[in-house]
């Protein structure tokens, strides 16, 4: 079977800006199933933890108060940084009663932005909304580099709060796990 399709989200189309939102959520599922890269779990989880530990009762989902997470596989918790970021405040993990969460001393997770070939500068258009979203300033514009500049990541003061992911119009923002080169660049 052939992978569904779907079409980019563009103002013109007269979509409301939940329906706008509904669709990007869906492309986004969409390429991740397509790199296999799952899904993300809750800061202080990992796939390991949430499947052997967590029992899907969803008070994790309920305690997060920027309403980021919410039933994924077997409905286990995941996260949507398509409407709000993740502050780290521990809510979700002291609301889990069944272990699945990390000690809160450790790195919450390994996850770190990383931009896609649809970022907007890469066609000549001028855009900021990744590097105006992120408070820890993992994300530089340089304008030195090319006609309308360039984002660099800086993976080493990237937290993984998912902040540049849900404002980047053209959704080529993305979070990933595991080591990245320090320093990535979207020209």
């Amino acid at each position: 079977m052939a992978p569904t399709r779907l079409a980019r989200v563009k103002p013109d189309r007269g979509l409301s800006v939940t329906e706008s939102r509904r669709l990007k959520r869906q492309e986004q599922q969409v390429a991740w199933r397509r790199r296999g890269a799952g899904f993300v779990r809750p800061p202080w989880t990992d796939e390991g933890r949430v499947r052997a530990l967590c029992t899907s009762c969803g008070d994790c989902i309920a305690a997060c108060p920027e309403a980021i997470l919410r039933a994924g596989p077997a409905r286990t918790p995941i996260v949507d940084f398509l409407e709000n970021s993740c502050t780290f405040c521990r809510d979700c993990a002291a609301a889990c009663g069944e272990g699945v969460f990390r000690d809160e001393t450790q790195t919450p997770w390994t996850l770190t932005a990383r931009l896609g070939a649809a970022c907007l500068l890469r066609m000549g258009v001028s855009c900021r909304s990744c590097t105006d979203a992120c408070d820890a300033h993992a994300l530089r514009f340089d304008l030195r580099a090319g006609p309308v500049g360039a984002i660099h990541v800086d993976h080493d003061a990237c937290t993984g709060c998912g902040a540049c992911v849900g404002v980047c119009p053209a959704g080529a923002v993305t979070m990933a796990y595991g080591a990245a080169p320090r320093v990535e660049a979207a020209e």
